[in-house]
C-alpha cells in the first residue's frame, strides 16, 4: 500500500495551518487582514509575554474561560506557538549578499513529480510502475523489468536530480522554500509555498527500488545498497520535519525499504562486506532519529494556528469531501456560495464554544506529548481515554441546541492513535535489523536497540543459519545470515 492512500486530513490541516503562518509571518503590517488584532493594547494581555509571541495565533492571546487559560500558560512556557516552533533557518540568508537557502529536497522532488498528479493533465506514467511493482514479499523479476525498462528510461532523470540534491551536505527536507529574487508583494524575498512535497517519498522511492532489481539482476549488490541508502536518506531528512504528514509519509516509504532490503540480504551474492555497509547506514538513521515528541509538538503548533484561521471565519477548506460531508449531515456546517476555497463555514456552536474545544484539544495533546517515549504499550490507556471522551461528547446539545461536542479537535485527534502506530512500526523496524545486524556480525549484546512497542529487548531465533525476531505489529519478516568470520 503506497503513502497516498494513508494520507490522512490531520496531515492536510496541519499543512494548511503551517502555510498560513507562513504567509502570515511575511505580509506587511499595512496588508495584513488581521491589521486589527494588532491595534489592541498589548499591555491587557493577561499572558507576560511580547505580542510578537502570539503571531498567527491571536485568538489564543484573549483567551477568556480558565481551562483555555491554563492550557495556553501551559504552552507558553514550553515555547510551543507557532511563532515558537515554526523557526526557519531558511530565513537567516542575505539574498543582497548572494547568500542561498539550505538546499531543499522538497522543492526537487515536487518539481519532479508533481506533474503525474496534475488532473488537467494526467499522466500515468508513475502509474505503470506502480503496477507492476509486486505487493506483499518484494521481488521484481527479469520478466517485470522488461516491461518496464521503457518507462524507466524515461523517469531516470527525476531519479537522478534527486540524487543530487540528496548528495549535497547541507541539504533539508522543508515546506516552504524562498528564492533571492522578489516573487511577492509581502517581503523583499518571494515566498514558494510547497505543502505535499512528501506525498512523492514514495515514488522516487520506487525508482531506486526498481534499480535495485535490476542491481540483484546483475549481481551488483553495491549498486544495490546506494540506491538503498539514497531511500533512507530521503525518508530522514523529511522525518526530521515537525510535521505529522512528511513524518507518516517518511515513515511508511522507510517501512517498505525494509521489505526491498530483506531482498538484498538474501541474495546468495550478499556478504559480511556488505553487511557491514547496510550496518553503518542503520546506525546513522538510529543515531539521527528524529524524536515524536518533536513531530507531535510540530503538530499542536500547526493545530493552534489552525484553530486561529478557523476562529477568523475563514472557510473550512481544510476538510476532506467525506468528514466535509459527514458535519454538514450532524448540521455542524453551513454551505456558502461555491468558490474554490469556500465549501462551507461552521455554526454558531463553533463560535460560542470555540475556546471549550480548543481546551480539550490542548489538553489531550499534552497527554499525548507526555506519553510520546513511552512503549506503545504504556500509551494505550492515554489514547483510549481520548477516544471516549470524544464519544461521549459526541452529539451534546446546550439548552438551546446548540452542538457543544469539540469536534474541531474530534477531527484532529481522530487519527493519532494510528499514525501512532505508523510511528512505532517505522522504529520498531529499524531497531529489528539493526539488533540482528549487529548479531549477525558477531555482537552478543543487543539488548539496546528494544521493541519500542513493548519497551522490552527482542528475542533473537536462530534457524538454518539465518537469525529472525518475530514482532507481531510487523506482518513481513526479516531474517539475516549469521557471518563469523572476523571483518
Amino acid at each position: 500500500m503506497s503513502n497516498k492512500t494513508l494520507r490522512t486530513y490531520l496531515a492536510a490541516a496541519i499543512l494548511t495551518a503551517v502555510v498560513g503562518f507562513y504567509v502570515y509571518s511575511h505580509w506587511k503590517p499595512s496588508t495584513t487582514p488581521f491589521s486589527g488584532l494588532r491595534g489592541r493594547n498589548f499591555n491587557s494581555s493577561q499572558f507576560d509575554v511580547p505580542f510578537t509571541r502570539f503571531r498567527c495565533a491571536e485568538t489564543l492571546r484573549g483567551a477568556q474561560t480558565p481551562e483555555l487559560v491554563a492550557e495556553v500558560r501551559i504552552v507558553i512556557e514550553q515555547n510551543g506557538l507557532p511563532a515558537d516552533v515554526f523557526v526557519d533557518d531558511t530565513h537567516t540568508f542575505d539574498a543582497r549578499k548572494g547568500e542561498t537557502p539550505p538546499p531543499n529536497v522538497a522543492v526537487t522532488l515536487h518539481n519532479e513529480f508533481h506533474r503525474f498528479y496534475d488532473p488537467s493533465n494526467p499522466d500515468n506514467t508513475l502509474e505503470t510502475l506502480w503496477d507492476a511493482s509486486p505487493e506483499g514479499e518484494w521481488n521484481v523479476d527479469e520478466q517485470t523489468l522488461d516491461g518496464v525498462r521503457a518507462t524507466l528510461t524515461r523517469l531516470e532523470p527525476k531519479r537522478q536530480a534527486i540524487r543530487t540534491v540528496l548528495e549535497r551536505p547541507r541539504a533539508r527536507f522543508y515546506y516552504i522554500f524562498i528564492y533571492p529574487e522578489k516573487l511577492s508583494p509581502w517581503d523583499d524575498v518571494g515566498i514558494i509555498v510547497n505543502t505535499e512535497a512528501s506525498r512523492f517519498l514514495s515514488d522516487y522511492a520506487l525508482l531506486e527500488e526498481y534499480t535495485i532489481a535490476q542491481a540483484l539482476l546483475d549481481g551488483n549488490i553495491g549498486e544495490a545498497i546506494d540506491a538503498l541508502a539514497y531511500v533512507f536518506r530521503i525518508a530522514q531528512l523529511a522525518s526530521r520535519l515537525a510535521n505529522v504528514g512528511a513524518r507518516s509519509d517518511a515513515a511508511i516509504t522507510r517501512l517498505r525499504a525494509f521489505y526491498v532490503m530483506q531482498r538484498v540480504i538474501l541474495d546468495p551474492n550478499f556478504n559480511r562486506t556488505h553487511m557491514v555497509r547496510l550496518r553503518n547506514m542503520l546506525v546513522e538513521q538510529h543515531e539521527d532519529w528524529t524524536s515524536e515528541h518533536i513531530t507531535w509538538f510540530g503538530d499542536r503548533a500547526s493545530a493552534i494556528t489552525l484553530y486561529h484561521l478557523l476562529r477568523l471565519y475563514l472557510p473550512v477548506d481544510v476538510l476532506e469531501d467525506t468528514q466535509f460531508r459527514e458535519l454538514k449531515r450532524r448540521g455542524l456546517v453551513n454551505e456558502v456560495e461555491p468558490g474554490i476555497f469556500a465549501p462551507g463555514k461552521f455554526d454558531r456552536g463553533f463560535e460560542k464554544y470555540y475556546e471549550a474545544d480548543q481546551a480539550f484539544y490542548l489538553r489531550s495533546m499534552q497527554r499525548i506529548l507526555d506519553d510520546s517515549e513511552k512503549p506503545f504499550i504504556e500509551r494505550l490507556s492515554v489514547l483510549d481515554q481520548i477516544s471516549r471522551e470524544l464519544l461521549r461528547k459526541e452529539n451534546t446539545h446546550d439548552d438551546v441546541g446548540i452542538a457543544m461536542e469539540p469536534f474541531v479537535a474530534n477531527i484532529l485527534l481522530k487519527d493519532i492513535s494510528r499514525l501512532i502506530q505508523i510511528f512505532v512500526r517505522d522504529k520498531a523496524a529499524l531497531n529489528r535489523a539493526l539488533a540482528l545486524i549487529h548479531r549477525s556480525l558477531g555482537q552478543s549484546n543487543t539488548d539496546h536497540y528494544h521493541d519500542p512497542f513493548t519497551g522490552k529487548p527482542y528475542e533473537v531465533h536462530e534457524e538454518d543459519g539465518l537469525l529472525s525476531i518475530t514482532i507481531p505489529e510487523l506482518p513481513h519478516s526479516f531474517r539475516v545470515p549469521v557471518f563469523t568470520e572476523r571483518e
